[in-house]
């Protein structure tokens, strides 16, 4: 991306014209992506489908969970020939591929009903806290980042920075424990667990928030700095243009993708792990709690069931982050 020199613009005072980049022939249609995509993530799937089914079914006994504590040896084979333990490992490992494929995920021996049923009530709450989380994040991250970058060294760029360092080097457990201990109980503005309405969601979205968006505001505020030193951005300072101009109409547009990229992957890390301590601290009945609780009571199928859905989360985010990025930059090439 350049400035053009054509026509007048450089002695009549009109803002220099940027030039318009040329189709590249190697972006692959949109639908090539989502194939290539979905295809990827079934593979991503099935590994993680097997990686849990392993540990489950070879480095444990689930026959073990649903026995009685002082079972006998015979009891516990008996339980074992009931859900088919007793079979060989392909056996087995197909026959839950089956099961997988039509909806049944096994039976939870703690909550006494398809596992899957627990964790589909698990999910909205799951949703609601990373979608509140981000959006935290990406007004702090994305606004302070862009505000920081594009006045280096000034008091708020300093100010701003040390709290994005700051919330990148503390554990997020120890943050929200942090909040609680201020907010809801010293100031008892807010609720200290649960899911009880608008109130519930600050805290655990605030920890979530401020942690993931320290990371965007370090690379947003990079990358506008990077930016806002290249020529295209010296020449149109020299030409009058104010400041909020030059970023409003051309800078903000080639550091959007840093932006979008950065906020994306935060969400994505949000669903591998980070949102379930967060859930844990703060006793939100999501996906986290769910399956903390499954395995401190030996529900194998509850985690299974969790981890299976979580990973698929995790997938779907991955294939909208990548639709995006081919719509807002035609530049991308998809391949690979």
């Amino acid at each position: 991306m350049r400035w053009s020199n054509r026509g007048s613009s450089s002695v009549d005072g009109k803002e220099p014209q940027l030039e318009t980049a040329p189709d590249f022939p190697s972006r692959q249609p949109i639908m090539g992506v989502v194939v290539r995509r979905v295809r990827d993530g079934a593979i991503t799937l099935l590994i993680v489908v097997t990686v849990i089914f392993t540990l489950a079914h070879v480095v444990g006994n689930p026959a073990i969970a649903y026995a009685p504590i002082d079972a006998s040896d015979e009891e516990v084979a008996l339980i074992e020939h009931q859900f088919g333990l007793d079979r060989p490992f392909t056996v087995r490992y197909f026959e839950y591929l089956g099961d997988l494929a039509t909806g049944d995920f096994g039976e939870s021996n703690w909550q006494k009903r398809p596992a899957l049923d627990a964790v589909r009530e698990a999910v909205p709450a799951t949703i609601q806290l990373t979608l509140a989380g981000i959006l935290v994040a990406g007004l702090f991250g994305s606004v302070g980042g862009l505000l920081a970058g594009i006045s280096p060294n000034s008091l708020f760029d300093r100010v701003t920075n040390f709290f994005s360092v700051a919330a990148l080097s503390v554990p997020n457990f120890w943050l929200g424990l942090l909040l609680i201990v201020v907010f809801a109980v010293n100031l008892g503005w807010f609720p200290t667990s649960g899911r009880y309405g608008w109130s519930s969601i600050v805290l655990p979205a605030a920890t979530l928030g401020i942690v993931h968006g320290g990371r965007i505001f370090q690379l947003v505020r990079s990358a506008t700095v990077e930016e806002i030193s290249k020529p295209y951005v010296v020449v149109a300072r020299s030409k009058g243009f104010s400041m909020p101009v030059v970023v409003g109409r051309h800078v903000l547009r080639n550091t959007g993708l840093t932006m979008a990229t950065t906020v994306g992957w935060e969400y994505v890390r949000m669903w591998g792990g980070a949102a379930f301590a967060i859930e844990y601290v703060f006793a939100w009945p999501g996906i986290g709690l769910l399956m903390i609780n499954g395995a401190n009571r030996q529900d194998f199928f509850v985690l299974q069931s969790a981890v299976i859905v979580a990973g698929a989360f995790v997938i779907l985010s991955n294939l909208v982050i990548d639709l995006f990025y081919n719509l807002i930059d035609r530049r991308i090439n998809s391949a690979g």
